[in-house]
C-alpha cells in the first residue's frame, strides 16, 4: 500500500501532467496558427509584388500584348498553385490539431484517473489510520453515557425509595 507521501506526490504529479498537457496543446495550437498566418502573409506579399511587376511590364511595353498575356497567365497559374498550397497547409494543420486534441484529451483523462486513484488511496489510508482512534472515542463516549445512565438510574431509584419511606 502506498504511503501518504506517495499518494500526495502521485496526486499532484497527475495534476501537473494535466496542466502540462493543456499547456502543450495551447502552445501547439499557437504554433499552428502562426504557421498558417505567416504563410498567408507571405502569399499576400508575393501576390502584391507579382501584380506590381505585371503592371510595370504593361506600363513599360503597352504594345507587347502577347508578352503581357503570357505573364498574366503565368501569374494567375502561380497564384492558383499558391492558393492550393495554402489550402493544403491549412487542412494539414487542422488535421494535426484534431490529432493533438485527441492526444491531449487522452493524457488529461489518464492523469485525472491517476489523481482520482491517488485521492481514493489517500482517503482509504486516512480512514484506516483514524478508524481505531474514532472507535476508541466512540466507545469512551458510550461508556460514559452508560455510566451516567446507571448513576441517574441509581439516583432516581434512591430518591424514589427515600420519598416512599418518608411518606
Amino acid at each position: 500500500m502506498p504511503t501518504r507521501q506517495e499518494n500526495v506526490d502521485k496526486f499532484f504529479n497527475s495534476v501537473n501532467e494535466v496542466y502540462d498537457a493543456l499547456l502543450d496543446a495551447v502552445k501547439s495550437a499557437n504554433d499552428r496558427g502562426y504557421r498558417v498566418s505567416r504563410k498567408f502573409i507571405d502569399e499576400v506579399e508575393h501576390s502584391q509584388r507579382e501584380v506590381i511587376d505585371l503592371t510595370r511590364r504593361l506600363a513599360v511595353a503597352p504594345r507587347d500584348v502577347a508578352g503581357f498575356y503570357s505573364s498574366a497567365v503565368r501569374s494567375v497559374t502561380d497564384a492558383q498553385s499558391r492558393a492550393l498550397d495554402l489550402t493544403r497547409q491549412l487542412l494539414d494543420e487542422v488535421t494535426d490539431g484534431g490529432r493533438e486534441a485527441r492526444d491531449t484529451l487522452r493524457k488529461v483523462i489518464e492523469a485525472n484517473r491517476e489523481a482520482g486513484q491517488a485521492a481514493i488511496s489517500a482517503t482509504r489510508e486516512a480512514v484506516q489510520r483514524t478508524a481505531p482512534a474514532v472507535e476508541q472515542a466512540v466507545n469512551g463516549v458510550r461508556a460514559r453515557a452508560a455510566g451516567a445512565t446507571r448513576r441517574a438510574s441509581t439516583t432516581t431509584r434512591h430518591t424514589k425509595e427515600t420519598t416512599e419511606t418518608t411518606d
